[in-house]
Parts: C-alpha cells; sequence; structure tokens
C-alpha cells in the first residue's frame, strides 16, 4: 500500500497508509525500542509464568499467544512526520523485517501412543544502523507414560554497526526452560564484538567474542557465574532452492573451562513453493551442559523436520 509521497510502509506485521501536508506521515519504529522491549518482556512474561505457576498444557499455548501479542506490540511505532528525504539512501521500513515460522508434528495412536511437536519462530531486522535476530523454540514430546520432552529456548541479539563495516557491538539475552532439567530456568546475558569473516552472494561467516554471565534459577548453584562466549554463523546458498545454516556458541566459564556450556543448531532447507516462501527444513539442535547435575544427562539433542513459512 503506498501513501500520498509514493512509500510503502510495513509496521511489523501490519501495514499503515496516512498523509500529511508537507510530509509523509508514518508510523516507523526505532531500529532499537522494538528489539529491547521484546527481549525484556519476553524474559519477564516467561519467568512470571513460572513463578505463579501456571497448570496444565495450555499454559505453553498461553505463552506463545503471548510471545506473539508482545512482539506485534513491541514492533508499533510512534507516528512520526517526515519528509522526502527520511527515503533518500536508506533501507525502506518496508523492507527491513523478515521472519519465519516453522511447525512439525509426529504422532502415533493405537497399540502405541506417541506425540511429538517442534515449533520455531524468528525474526530478523537490519537497517543502517544493527542487526536484530530474535529465535523461539519449543519442543514437546509424550506417550503413554506421560510428558517425555519439554523444553522451551529463546534468544534476542542485537549487533550495532561500527565504523569499519566488518566489525559490530552486540549484545544479547538468552532464556531457557526444561521441565526435566536440574533447575526451573537459565537467563543469560552477554555482550562483545561481532566479526564479518566473509560475506559473498551465496555464503556468510560472522563470529563473536565477548563476556557476560548466566544464572540456573532454582538450581543447586542458583548464583550469576561469569562467562565467556564465542559464537559462529554460517550460512550457504547451495542452489536457488536449498540452502543450509549452522550456528553455535560456546559458553566457558571464566573460573573453570571445564565448566561450560555448548549451544549447536544446524539446518538444511529446500524450496517448496516459491509463491508461499514455504519450505521443508530438516534440523537438529544440541545443547550441550558439562554440569548438568546429579542423575542427568549432559546433552539435549532435538531434531527433525519441519514446513516452514516466511514472512
Amino acid at each position: 500500500m503506498a501513501n500520498q509521497c509514493g512509500h510503502e510502509f510495513r509496521g511489523g506485521l501490519k501495514k499503515f497508509q496516512l498523509s500529511h501536508a508537507g510530509g509523509c506521515s508514518i508510523f516507523h519504529a526505532s531500529p532499537d525500542r522494538p528489539a529491547i522491549l521484546f527481549c525484556l518482556s519476553l524474559v519477564v512474561g516467561v519467568s512470571a509464568s513460572r513463578l505463579f505457576r501456571i497448570e496444565y498444557e495450555m499454559k505453553y499455548l498461553a505463552r506463545i499467544i503471548c510471545f506473539a501479542a508482545l512482539l506485534c506490540f513491541t514492533s508499533q511505532a510512534n507516528g512520526q512526520v517526515v519528509g522526502e528525504e527520511f527515503f533518500e539512501g536508506t533501507i525502506q521500513p518496508s523492507d527491513v523485517w523478515d521472519g519465519s515460522f516453522a511447525f512439525g508434528l509426529n504422532g502415533k495412536t493405537g497399540n502405541s501412543e506417541n506425540l511429538d511437536i517442534n515449533l520455531d519462530f524468528s525474526l530478523n531486522r537490519e537497517d543502517d544502523i544493527a542487526i536484530t535476530d530474535i529465535l523461539m523454540t519449543y519442543f514437546y514430546s509424550s506417550n503413554r507414560t506421560g510428558t517425555t520432552t519439554d523444553r522451551y529456548f529463546t534468544q534476542g541479539r542485537q549487533e550495532r554497526k561500527l565504523a569499519n563495516p566488518n566489525l559490530t557491538w552486540f549484545y544479547q539475552a538468552a532464556f531457557e526452560w526444561d521441565r526435566f532439567k536440574s533447575f526451573d530456568y537459565r537467563i543469560a546475558l552477554h555482550t562483545g564484538i561481532g566479526i564479518l569473516l566473509y560475506e559473498y552472494d551465496d555464503r556468510s561467516l560472522r563470529a563473536r567474542i565477548g563476556a557476560g554471565a548466566s544464572r540456573e534459577f532454582g538450581g543447586v548453584n542458583d548464583e550469576w557465574l561469569p562467562e565467556l562466549v564465542f559464537g559462529l554463523d554460517w550460512e550457504r546458498q547451495l542452489t536457488e532452492r536449498t540452502s543450509l545454516f549452522i550456528n553455535v556458541d560456546y559458553f566457558p566459564n571464566v573460573e573453570d573451562f571445564a565448566d561450560f556450556r555448548l549451544n549447536t543448531r544446524a539446518g538444511f532447507e529446500t524450496l517448496l513453493d516459491e509463491a508461499l516462501d514455504m519450505r521443508l527444513r530438516m534440523f537438529v539442535f544440541n545443547r550441550y551442559d558439562s554440569t548438568p547435575g546429579p542423575g542427568f544427562q549432559e546433552n539435549d539433542l532435538d531434531y527433525g523436520m519441519a514446513l516452514v513459512f516466511g514472512f
């Protein structure tokens, strides 16, 4: 939809059209506020759901709905009047946000009962100031004996662009909840320098080096622990319809490098329908903790297939 100035604008997931004498009146969000408010609201919202002990399976559906609402809310903008010069040499607001929703389902009934669900929601934004990435994943499995997998992970990261085009300053927040962990939930906060190692039309590699802290609330060691972070993000476009991605984050304890966490996420995607931006994804997501607690495994590995819808 174009306004009287001839520009199209998409605020978050919605379009707006207004006009104003002497300029274009548009709703536009600052590059910082949506990501920051979303990450903070996400942590507060999920923490509250655990503190108030909302019971039964509906609490997970409520979380998903709540997060979607928070996303739409924080991506809304303040009305401002700007002239034609606002659009010159900048990334158009309607082209800034990208995202995808992935859903996978597997089940059995009859002599055996089994249900597996995986959900993945991601948002990406890049403008002249920063690169913002938000990821939410949820895995659930059950059989005749009861629930066997029930975990949720979310992470928000923003990389502020610096004078050197190959460097960024990033800050990120992550939240992890797992019914079968030795703690109630984990919060991790980090900041540091991002490095663009290379970027071509069909491939790219980014690295991160920084520091921060994490805390396992309700666990044996319920205190903030200082840790470093080393990360890599690799993407490769194999053909016009297929692509690969790998994301790795390594979190060693500053005081003891033998105590560390390692998150690895990888996937292969193939385009099924270009008009719908529908893809098939095969993925693995492994979370390793060298100190999981007595009676718990170090690795939590999720793998499967999902339909992905981009927007």
